[in-house]
């Protein structure tokens, strides 16, 4: 069994300078984590995901996403986490391979995309400006916010980490 124990969670962004760090989107999905096996919420209960959603997922790599179904479809992705009603529009969207080693994007490069799975993008964040620009760039396409990584955090981290920050519209006033 995998719970939010066994996860990286992040923290809410403080102001602090993320200059050099990575940018992602955050996805407004629900929290899933595949171990070769199986699909587990953060709270450690079994995702009922169909065998066509689960055939293309490596058996030998652990993943770390979101069950997301697009922009303002948060519902859809919470019914296919909840009851395993699970449409074509659902995403696994990847944002670590745990079983990986190294910095975060050594890690996310062992993370295959597959027809239900897709690692984030990412980028490196220039300064402040460019970050809150991308910020606005993704909130304007209806997007939740954004995903910070440290570029130098040497392993993926179990619990609340400082090294992965998320960016919300109220949280950057």
């Amino acid at each position: 069994m995998v719970t939010e124990k066994d996860m990286t969670l992040g923290l809410d962004w403080d102001g602090c300078e993320t200059t050099g760090w990575f940018i992602s989107e955050k996805f407004n999905g629900c929290r899933a984590y595949w171990d070769g096996k199986t699909l587990w919420t953060r709270n450690g209960k079994t995702i009922k995901a169909p065998e066509w959603f689960t055939r293309s997922l490596p058996q030998d790599k652990h993943l770390d996403g979101e069950i997301y179904a697009g922009y303002g479809t948060f519902e859809e992705a919470r019914l296919a986490t909840q009851y395993g009603k699970f449409t074509k529009n659902i995403r696994f969207m990847v944002f670590d391979c745990p079983t990986a080693a190294g910095t975060w994007d050594k890690r996310i490069a062992h993370a295959p995309t597959t027809p239900t799975s897709y690692p984030v993008s990412y980028r490196l964040c220039v300064n402040r400006v460019d970050m809150l620009a991308e910020l606005a760039t993704v909130q304007a396409r209806g997007g939740e916010g954004l995903v910070i990584r440290r570029m130098d955090a040497p392993f993926y981290e179990k619990g609340r980490t400082k090294n992965l920050l998320k960016v919300k519209a109220a949280l950057s006033l």
